[in-house]
């Protein structure tokens, strides 16, 4: 099987973050297509009742990629890595500040001791990829970033740097064999180019943007869904440091009303959307609920909340900033379609470009430019958001768009709680308060697209996170 990817990060150990961590490693606990944490490296795992060991059976009879044995010592070993200084690991924070120490009692049993309660821990473990102990430990840490193996179903078999990546199946693997004996990968960071190699035969895997992936529909070709969508949100950012229109719930929900989202799902996005978004939430996440649907077109009721608001009088500055930057191509026409739907209610906004990177500085620092402003972020979504949903909405998180006492306490309860459905039950719970305060309203769901050679069956995906992990699922026709 061959594909084409735009970009990547060219690494492969994953504490160095690696765009390959899902194809050539495996986690203690998987993920279904449902959202729902099932077994992979651990068969089991239960938590002791004053809530602070979480003890891990692994599974007998895995094997690494160059044979040797899977055992305990390679669980304590990936963890206690993490955590160690010079970790990029997204998980060394959370890690380090939970867990106080690990033991091995035999060969496949884990005990991972917390320094407090924290009922969820578990939702973060599934993302520690278990690695090689004996293996890294002989060859160390820049010989296995250049020869990285795993557990996966897919074994590395080279890197050209800013070309290519080769991988071969793993035969008789534990979980699932890959239909194609070999993987190999192209960096393609131009579509164009990328289509026509799929057009010509030369790869059968390619992904495709909303402009294109109607074109190649019509060719032919079949497009293929990715999972989890991303959803660009709207920021209201600030709105508890000052006294203007954002800080004012009515007008907040004005401006949420006054967007026709099926409208810009249509025809925007060609119908490669859908009206919704839940910040760093998908209908495949962890705790989702079917009940969480965008707000409706409505600029009858938009306009008699800023009348009830007083908008514009009673406001000082009336205005609305909304920074528009290029995190996706789209990204500034959009930002454009949403000013004018304010427009239309009579609300008066002005659009200023922005450096992305700068604006996601400025976030995070809460800058007073940002005050009385907004920006629309193409949002990525996860499996578990509840870590994501602090960094953004918390009172001590990285953007605090939120910064509420009762949002941060409902939030703290999630973790207290050892019942999982009274946890799914009190987050939902944060995420309603979060949406009636509507601080980050979602636009769309938009999803990842894959234009497929006739090579290419049925699309059997692990897991909605991203392609790497999915393409042992991948049929053979």
């Amino acid at each position: 099987m061959r594909a084409a990817t735009p970009s990547w990060i060219e690494t492969l150990d994953p504490n160095l973050q690696t765009t390959f961590e899902y194809a050539i490693y495996e986690h203690l606990i998987g993920i279904d297509t449902e959202g729902n944490f099932i077994p992979e490296l651990a068969e089991s795992w239960s938590l002791s009742n004053d809530g602070l060991v979480y003890t891990f059976k692994i599974r007998k009879g895995v094997k690494f990629h160059n044979g040797d044995p899977l055992t305990s010592a390679d669980v304590k070993f990936s963890l206690e890595r993490i955590m160690r200084t010079g970790s990029m690991s997204p998980w060394k924070g959370q890690y380090s500040a939970t867990i106080d120490r690990i033991e091995t009692p035999d060969d496949y049993t884990v005990l991972v001791y917390d320094k407090f309660v924290d009922y969820m821990f578990y939702t973060g473990l599934w993302g520690c990829p278990i690695l090689p102990k004996k293996y890294i430990e002989e060859n160390g840490d820049k010989y296995f970033n250049e020869h990285p193996i795993g557990t996966a179903p897919w074994k590395f078999v080279r890197l050209t740097p800013g070309v290519s990546i080769e991988f071969e199946a793993v035969k008789n693997h534990w979980r699932i064999t890959p239909s194609f004996a070999k993987l190999i990968v192209t960096l393609v960071p131009e579509a164009s180019t990328a289509l026509a190699a799929l057009r010509h035969g030369e790869t059968d895997v390619v992904a495709v943007n909303m402009d294109d992936a109607l074109k190649v529909r019509n060719e032919g070709y079949e497009l293929r869904i990715l999972g989890r969508p991303i959803s660009p949100v709207i920021c209201f950012t600030n709105t508890w440091a000052y006294k203007g229109p954002l800080s004012d719930l009515r007008v907040r929900k004005a401006l949420s009303l006054a967007i026709n989202r099926r409208q810009i799902a249509d025809t925007f996005f060609n119908g490669l959307a859908e009206p919704g978004g839940v910040l760093w939430t998908a209908p495949t996440s962890w705790g989702y609920d079917p009940s969480w649907k965008a707000d409706p077109y409505d600029p009858t009721t938009a306009k008699a909340l800023l009348a009830e608001a007083g908008y514009p009088n009673s406001f000082e500055n009336p205005e609305i900033t909304i920074y528009s930057h290029m995190a996706t191509s789209w990204l500034p026409d959009l930002t454009l379609i949403i000013s004018g739907f304010w427009e239309a209610i009579g609300v008066k906004t002005k659009v200023v470009p922005i450096d992305m990177g700068q604006l996601r500085g400025m976030m995070y620092v809460q800058a007073p430019a940002l005050t009385g402003a907004t920006c629309i972020w193409p949002m990525p979504t996860m499996q578990v958001s509840i870590p994501f949903l602090k960094s953004a909405i918390h009172s001590q998180g990285n953007w605090q768009l939120l910064h509420d006492a009762t949002w941060d306490a409902l939030w703290a309860s999630i973790s207290k709680e050892p019942n999982p459905d009274k946890q799914i039950a009190l987050f939902r719970q944060t995420v309603n308060y979060m949406l009636e305060q509507h601080v980050v309203p979602g636009i769309v769901n938009l999803y990842s697209y894959f234009a497929v050679s006739d090579k290419i069956g049925d699309w059997t995906l692990r897991f909605q996170y991203d392609i790497w992990g999915n393409f042992a699922g991948i049929k053979q026709k």
